[in-house]
């Protein structure tokens, strides 16, 4: 079979979906091939029974997209915790588009429908070769999976889940507040990311003077001197108000000035799981579900499969 045509548009195309207003349209074809692109893949292989189990049941809904729908629902996805800003900081940092396969396909989860729509563009097999084009299929379902996962069993994420939490988010705020060493220390780390988890990202509300005391609790054990901890505490609340507020344009210009709070989300993930997921990472700074999406980018270990198929 011709490359060309492995996600070829078909025809007997009809209406799967309607987000922000806009039809979005696939095909039983669309289902097959999507479904034979995660079978063919190392990590898709893992999950591939729950996958073709929530297709049939309209939770995965697999659908075709042009560059304009794909450029919406990037643009639309930056305002949620699903996956948005995944290429911003690497086009910034590269100074031009990247052509990369993310730029093809990009799976979101729909929070007001609780299913996980993926756009395709018919364009990835011209640009990349069948092995590279399921892979990243298969990447960008997982990320969403397990938000999905987060999202509907948080209790049990916590739970399965606590001890990478706990290694990210202590990695972080030890470089950006200068932690002592001591184990304490751990369980305040914990109520910040619960409190983030459970009401930032999943009760949807956000109280920037409720994370400020939260930040707050970890003043006693950090070596800084009081002004220079408060800094960080006032800056770290101004990058989430840019964040929450969508607002690129402000947070490009000041990407200098909050370089030291951006930089160890990135080096929290080598220090914490060996690599640093191919991805920007700014919303692990509020949204936690973030920090095991990217640890399920690097690896599927039998934590992430085993929660990854629970959805079934």
């Amino acid at each position: 079979m011709n490359v060309n045509e492995i996600f070829a548009l078909p025809i007997n195309l009809h209406q799967v979906a309607i987000t922000d207003g806009i039809p979005l349209y696939g095909s039983k074809s669309l289902n097959d091939k999507f479904l034979d692109a995660i079978n063919n893949s190392k990590r898709g292989k893992l999950i591939f029974g729950t996958v073709k189990i929530m297709v049939k049941q309209g939770r995965i809904i697999p659908c075709f997209a042009d560059s304009g729908i794909l450029r919406h629902f990037r643009r639309r996805i930056s305002h949620d915790t699903s996956g948005g800003l995944l290429r911003l900081l690497r086009i910034i940092v590269a100074k031009k588009p990247i052509d990369h396969p993310l730029d093809y396909v990009l799976a979101f989860l729909d929070f007001s429908t609780k299913k996980i729509i993926v756009l395709i563009s018919n364009h990835i097999t011209e640009k990349f070769s069948i092995l590279v084009s399921d892979s990243y299929i298969s990447l960008s379902l997982t990320h969403e999976m397990m938000h999905m996962f987060a999202h509907q069993n948080p209790s049990k994420f916590l739970s399965l889940f606590k001890e990478e939490l706990n290694s990210y988010y202590l990695n972080y705020f030890t470089k950006i507040f200068n932690l002592k060493d001591e184990k304490s220390v751990e369980n305040v780390i914990e109520e910040i990311y619960k409190y983030l988890l459970l009401k930032c990202e999943i009760g949807d509300v956000v109280s920037l003077s409720n994370i400020l005391i939260y930040i707050e609790k970890l003043k006693p054990y950090s070596n800084l001197k009081k002004d220079e901890f408060d800094k960080v505490c006032m800056d770290y609340i101004k990058v989430i108000r840019i964040l929450l507020n969508n607002d690129m344009t402000k947070f490009i210009s000041l990407a200098k000035e909050y370089k030291y709070l951006i930089n160890p989300l990135y080096n929290s993930y080598k220090d914490s799981f060996g690599r640093i997921p191919n991805k920007g990472c700014t919303q692990e700074i509020i949204y936690p579900s973030e920090v095991i999406c990217g640890y399920s980018d690097i690896k599927i270990d039998s934590k992430i499969k085993n929660a990854l198929n629970s959805l079934k």
